[in-house]
């Protein structure tokens, strides 16, 4: 399903896809878009608290 979003993206014109993903994600999403050739462009940090 990834590649084939990004078949269509490419069809109707754009060149770069961006996406953003939890460091953390228990999924190994990050190996998944490593492996079609996303690159880490920027590391963030969110700080949350209950009140």
């Amino acid at each position: 399903m990834l590649l084939s979003g990004m078949r269509q993206l490419q069809a109707a014109g754009m060149d770069m896809a961006k996406l953003s993903v939890d460091f953390n994600n228990p999924n190994s999403a990050l190996q998944l878009y490593e492996s079609v050739g996303f690159h880490k462009l920027y590391t963030w940090i969110s700080y949350i608290k209950d009140v």
